[in-house]
């Protein structure tokens, strides 16, 4: 009786648990890949690198030779031409990583926003579920008065209806204080219609009419993915 309970109550546990371990391990593989490709191309402008230094060492000798059977001009204007050619290399190089990062960068910061949820969600308690929650009916009564009237326009004529999606479900007490918190906003009694969304990692988010609003991990995973990405693409600009 122990090993079919076991068998019955665990096994969905593992296969959640080993499905888990598969997408973990295909993020990391696909990162592992993007990393191989840019060390690849990496190898291929060093190669280019040897390749033309090997070209202007034999200009220089070329120069050198004519230069002493002729004139000191032939010399600078073989320098010149290595000048030129060096910068090129040079300009060439840069433009080339610069394609391969903004290539990338889209499929990096996506990997490493979903390596960086799993970890959070593997740490994450329903307190901080909670206070994410008691932060968001907070807020609410903050808010600006302009945005308050504009919450009340946009319920005037509606069905008061709130679609909230928490990642687990709300306590009875949590649920009264939601309740009464968006009623106060909109100045009239708001129904909940309650969702689950595990990926909000914890916290909440509540849709009235056609405005979200919302206070979780997710959007906070989010908003540092938008500001690393802006970082990034401010950096290749100024190179």
């Amino acid at each position: 009786l122990v090993a079919l309970l076991g068998f019955f109550l665990f096994r969905p546990l593992r296969t959640k648990i080993n499905e888990r371990g598969r997408i973990v391990s295909e993020t990391i593989q696909r990162a592992r890949d993007q990393e191989a490709e840019a060390a690849q191309l990496r190898a291929q402008w060093q190669e280019r690198m040897r390749t033309i230094e090997q070209q202007a060492e034999e200009i220089i000798l070329a120069a050198q030779r004519e230069a002493q059977a002729k004139s000191a001009d032939l010399l600078r204007e073989a320098r010149v031409r290595l000048d030129r050619l060096t910068e090129e290399m040079r300009a060439d190089l840069e433009r080339y990583r610069n394609e391969v990062v903004v290539l990338h960068y889209d499929e990096i910061l996506d990997t490493v926003m979903v390596l960086a949820g799993h970890v959070v969600q593997s740490v994450t308690t329903r307190r901080t579920h909670d206070d994410l929650v008691t932060n968001f009916c907070a807020s609410i009564y903050q808010l600006p008065q302009t945005d308050v009237e504009e919450y009340r326009q946009i319920m005037a004529g509606r069905v008061p209806i709130a679609f909230v999606s928490t990642p687990v479900a709300l306590s009875p007490e949590q649920i009264r204080t939601l309740e009464d918190t968006l009623s106060s906003l909109v100045d009239q009694r708001v129904a909940l219609q309650m969702t689950t969304d595990p990926s909000l990692v914890a916290g909440i988010q509540v849709r009235l009419g056609d405005k979200l609003i919302e206070n979780s991990i997710r959007q906070q995973l989010v908003r540092i993915r938008g500001r690393v990405q802006r970082d990034l693409v401010a950096r290749i600009e100024e190179i």
